[in-house]
């Protein structure tokens, strides 16, 4: 039996990375393919569903506050379609300004996100009710957890693995010793969750052998099992 530290069950990186809505269905990937876990926050980037203003200082008649289209992009009076998917706010402003300086004299832009359309989470494995939620603030894997309904008795509590993207479209993961943040012993270990994270709760080993013997068991004496299927003693 492989060890979920040497071999981890993480999600199809593609829909994960390029769409922010994973596939659920885990594939195996070996841990070294994932980069070095930094904690430090990338900064805010948009997409589509976000809510953004639009402010020039100088020429008020043409701020605007706008959604991010499915396609990535803006649409503002004069300029038409502007490129502002995952792009930081200061970029944006920097490309509006670029444009609106075609017809206006020396624009001053500046772009504020107002709403944020795609502030989820994903929480998949031994939990009560995996699949997505929202990502309130300041919510820690074990808050993401206890939003999924909490644990199975499956559950290995000592390697929560935490999978989440960088700003070079690539994967981080880390585990997060649960146990330790139940028993108080381990604060750090209760990580912030960024938006698109998905935390994944694996079996106990136990859980897995008991798992393997079931399967064993009903490989090995398929038609014995299925012979009792609706008999009942003293019934004939």
């Amino acid at each position: 039996m492989r060890h979920p530290l040497q071999t981890v069950l993480t999600l199809l990186i593609s829909a994960f990375l390029l769409t922010g809505c994973p596939h659920l269905e885990p594939v195996e990937s070996q841990r070294e393919a994932f980069e070095t876990w930094n904690e430090a926050q990338s900064g805010y980037r948009f997409l589509p569903g976000d809510e953004l203003d639009i402010k020039l200082l100088y020429n008020p008649e043409f701020s605007d506050r706008v959604i991010v289209a499915p396609n990535g992009k803006i649409y503002l009076d004069l300029v038409g379609a502007v490129d502002v998917l995952e792009k930081r706010p200061e970029e944006v402003a920097q490309e509006v300004q670029r444009l609106f300086s075609r017809d206006l004299k020396h624009p001053e832009v500046t772009v504020s996100p107002r709403q944020f359309g795609s502030q989820v989470i994903y929480v998949a494995g031994e939990v009560v009710k995996p699949g997505m939620m929202k990502l309130a603030y300041g919510m820690s894997v074990l808050q993401g957890v206890l939003e999924a309904g909490g644990l199975l008795d499956t559950a290995n509590l000592d390697e929560i693995i935490l999978l989440r993207r960088t700003p070079k479209n690539t994967a981080m993961l880390r585990t997060v010793k649960l146990r330790e943040i139940l028993e108080g012993k381990g604060a750090k270990e209760d990580v912030r969750l960024q938006r698109f994270d998905i935390v994944f709760v694996p079996r106990s080993d136990i859980a897995q052998a008991d798992l393997h013997a079931s399967q064993y068991v009903d490989k090995l004496i398929p038609v014995q099992r299925s012979a009792f299927v609706g008999y009942y003693p003293g019934l004939k």
